[in-house]
């Protein structure tokens, strides 16, 4: 396993956190929010900063600045924050995205952490995942079942129950793990009063040091590994290489699965896209790169204009999550637009089958292409730059026929 295996959990946090506003029995927005519930239900927060005591019967979702739960929670806990403290009881799992997260009650389900800073003094009764630059097992923690952790600087102080997976540059164990033990690290070191009872692997560039006193039963078995720092700055973890194909195609799965949504629920919006692109080829695609230089700063100016407001933060937020999704599904839209171009001889409306065909097969073409060094990215940003000029066409040609429908009716 690796860093990447744990990005999901941040995303995870995201992606439920966003789409549970419409789901959830009960939204609460606004700036600094304390909320003394008695809910049986599942609630959604948008806030700056947000204190939730009493109980909740279902899950809680959200997104915020600062977040501390001192509640029973009856399921799972999903949100991305700045800064994220669980005190209380949790019935459920807790997914946080967070820059420091504090883990110090009790969760009877699972907790998948990804922040700066971690750490976990409560009572976690199923497995921790947690990746950060720092992450901490205090003495108080416990860990039910397995725990995987990654990260620059790793401490196990408390106790697990299951087995540990610790990934990073130094990881120092005081505590005690009844499971297999799996270290791979620049800097091991087991401190007296350790107790690893199951066999303990450690691949590290120098052995570890044990210092006396330490309990191991089944003694350590140490092989010799070379760390780098290439693939992540002064990082001097693991040397993980991110394979190139599996993220591309799953690039490429997800514009897909995102374009052809948008065909079932907008085709003629779609086909006006394409038909932009076929009647003005150079002009959307110069379109989209002015659109794609300048969007950045105007997104980035009503972010901090919202955001000089309470009332604004929560916006921001969403303009700040909004935007990376536009990008993606202009880059669908480019895709499909040359697709259209390329298998639709006729130029008129496609139909579903040869959208599907048409766009499946232009980006496996792009994918593919992208692979190729320097050309790989130039390619990518041209389907890019051709989605949002030629999205940007099609608005405005609607606009304009509006006011030319609203003229000749006057």
């Amino acid at each position: 396993m690796n860093i990447l295996h744990h990005v999901r959990y941040v995303l995870a946090a995201l992606v439920l956190s966003g789409t549970a506003f419409t789901a959830a029995n009960a939204q609460y927005v606004g700036g600094d929010l304390s909320l003394d519930l008695d809910d049986n239900g599942d609630i959604f927060v948008l806030a700056a900063d947000v204190t939730l005591r009493g109980r909740v019967g279902g899950d809680v979702d959200g997104l915020a600045a600062d977040m501390s739960i001192d509640a029973d929670i009856g399921g799972d806990v999903s949100v991305a924050v700045a800064d994220f403290r669980q005190e209380g009881r949790v019935g459920g799992d807790v997914n946080v995205g967070a820059a420091n997260a504090v883990i110090a009650g009790e969760v009877l389900g699972s907790v998948n952490l990804g922040a700066a800073d971690i750490t976990v003094s409560g009572q976690i009764r199923q497995d921790l995942n947690a990746s950060g630059a720092s992450v901490v097992l205090e003495a108080s923690g416990l860990v039910g079942g397995d725990a995987e952790l990654n990260g620059r600087d790793l401490r196990v102080d408390g106790q697990v129950l299951g087995g540990l997976e610790a990934f990073g540059r130094d990881v120092r164990i005081s505590g005690e793990v009844a499971g297999p033990v799996e270290i791979r690290a620049r800097s091991v070191v087991i401190e007296e009063s350790a107790r690893l009872l199951g066999p303990v692997l450690v691949e590290s560039l120098h052995e570890p040091t044990i210092e006396d006193g330490a309990v191991i039963p089944q003694g350590v078995t140490y092989e010799y590994r070379e760390f780098t720092d290439r693939e992540f700055g002064d990082y001097d973890g693991p040397n993980f290489k991110l394979p190139e194909w599996p993220l591309a195609g799953a690039s490429a799965f997800s514009a897909f699965i995102l374009g052809m949504l948008a065909v079932l629920i907008a085709p003629r919006s779609v086909g006006a896209i394409a038909a932009a692109f076929r009647r003005r080829p150079f002009i959307s695609t110069l379109l989209g790169l002015i659109v794609l230089a300048v969007s950045p700063v105007l997104v980035l100016t009503l972010m901090v204009l919202l955001m000089i407001t309470i009332v604004g933060i929560p916006l921001g937020l969403i303009l700040l999550f909004i935007y990376p999704v536009v990008l993606f599904l202009a880059f669908a839209f480019g895709g499909m637009a040359v697709g259209d171009l390329v298998f639709n001889r006729k130029g008129g409306q496609a139909g579903l089958g040869l959208r599907a065909i048409s766009f499946l097969v232009a980006l496996a073409a792009i994918v593919a292409l992208g692979m190729i060094p320097v050309i790989g990215w130039l390619i990518v940003s041209i389907v890019l730059c051709i989605g949002l000029g030629a999205w940007s066409v099609a608005i405005f040609s609607r606009h304009n026929d509006r006011i030319a429908t609203t003229d000749d009716a006057v």
